[in-house]
């Protein structure tokens, strides 16, 4: 299929129309840019919200973001499905910090695999001067997908509140009235934390209608964030001697175990798994009101 604009085929909704009212996605200011047989590609911008001004290194939203929501079109588009396919898993690593002449950074976006049950992709991001950012796998179950948009959402398909998007008029798209997701939420020092049981903290945190996906529950992407924020919480002041380490991250898995409503608090409980003079290995649960997990998430990165 030759490279195409938006409309990649009259029989399903373009990348641009499945993404016009997305919360997460217009709050990051993405967008397709390419759209044809191969796969899709998306960009965003770099802003202060989505770069490390010190380091350069990418916000884990972005990577997050870029990766998950352009897989799931990849994988809605091929199976001709009707709502999202809910993520299983992300694999992510973070290759290095986008160069400091940077504008953006685009993601490549290729399907690996579709079956009756499972879809999987692969991204590739990069900023617009060709520095390699990170790449990322995810995997997304068919056999779960909703009925409808908005289908696993508590109660009504159509979340309310959070204001309305200046001109949204489509009564067919439940996220039409919802404002766009502010990624400085979930920097890390704009988290609120609490102390753990263990006398660490614990980053507590209500995603909000903003936050949603087009199943009507807390974006994936929002959750890897979320994680990686509670990481760098943990992380501060500590190293191979307390304070003198950067803690660099290299990469992050994030296993899905169940959607997360965006009317409910989220508990970011952090422990860490490996404590060395070079490596460390964290695992964060994001826990439910009732203490279930709602995603598990490893990070391993190095102190430099």
């Amino acid at each position: 299929m030759a490279a195409t604009t938006d409309q990649d085929s009259p029989h399903r909704p373009s990348v641009s129309d499945r993404m016009r009212y997305a919360p997460v996605e217009s709050g990051l200011g993405m967008r397709p840019v390419r759209v044809d047989g191969a796969g899709i590609a998306l960009r965003a911008p770099l802003t202060d919200a989505t770069r490390d001004t010190g380091t350069g290194r990418i916000a884990p939203l972005l990577v997050a973001m870029l990766a998950d929501s352009g897989i799931g079109y990849l994988v809605f588009s091929a199976a001709k499905l009707v709502a999202g396919a809910p993520t299983l898993d992300l694999r992510i690593d973070q290759v290095g910090p986008a160069s400091p002449e940077a504008t953006a950074v685009t993601a490549e976006l290729t399907l690996l695999h579709l079956d009756d049950e499972v879809g999987i992709g692969r991204a590739e991001v990069r900023d617009d001067t060709g520095t390699l950012v990170a790449h990322a796998v995810a995997t997304m179950a068919i056999t779960a997908v909703p009925d409808r948009p908005g289908g696993l959402a508590t109660g009504a398909a159509a979340p309310a509140g959070g204001g309305t998007r200046a001109g949204a008029g489509d009564p067919d798209d439940f996220r039409a009235h919802v404002l766009p997701f502010d990624p400085d939420r979930l920097r890390p020092e704009n988290l609120t934390t609490e102390p753990g049981d263990d006398g660490g903290p614990e980053v507590v945190f209500t995603p909000g209608t903003s936050a949603t996906n087009l199943n009507g529950t807390t974006h994936g992407a929002v959750l890897a964030g979320l994680a990686q924020g509670a990481q760098s919480v943990f992380l501060t002041g500590r190293g191979p001697v307390a304070g003198s380490g950067l803690a660099r991250p290299l990469s992050v898995t994030v296993d899905y175990l169940r959607p997360a409503q965006v009317d409910v608090p989220l508990r970011a409980r952090t422990e860490q798994v490996r404590d060395g003079r070079r490596f460390w290995t964290l695992r964060t649960e994001l826990l439910l009101p009732d203490g279930r997990p709602a995603a598990r998430i490893t990070g391993n990165g190095i102190w430099t």
